[in-house]
């Protein structure tokens, strides 16, 4: 499989793991069936102005039943205490479903977070 690709739109599954909210508790993404696709995922965290001394954490699981989850080995945010932070990992997976994780600490945290998962298209 190649690891370029020539048309985004049509090669490539892209899904939302979690919509754009300003986010004040620790979050699981809802649960997305990557059965269309195989090989090397890609993810893309996005974080805003997040408040003074918070810090959020970001990481993938997988399930091969969209209902018992564990943590995909390397396929972790940085953890993010700063503001306007974009960050883009890949990863493996071995089960069907996936979805993303954020972890937030602080006093009163508040932050503006958003995800994408994304991998290539089966090819036959």
């Amino acid at each position: 499989m190649s690891t370029h690709v020539n048309d985004l739109t049509s090669g490539v599954a892209v899904y939302g793991a979690l919509v754009p909210a300003v986010r004040t508790a620790s979050v699981n993404g809802s649960a997305i069936d990557l059965i269309a696709a195989d090989g090397s995922c890609f993810a893309i965290q996005q974080i805003g102005a997040i408040s003074e001394d918070v810090s959020w954490a970001g990481h993938i699981e997988e399930s091969s039943d969209s209902s018992s989850w564990s943590a995909i080995d390397d396929a972790e945010f940085v953890a993010v205490d700063a503001i306007n932070n974009v960050q883009t990992i890949t990863f493996r997976r071995t089960k069907r479903y996936v979805r993303y994780v954020g972890t937030v600490s602080g006093v009163d945290p508040s932050v503006p977070v958003s995800a994408l998962i994304g991998e290539q298209f089966k090819t036959f």
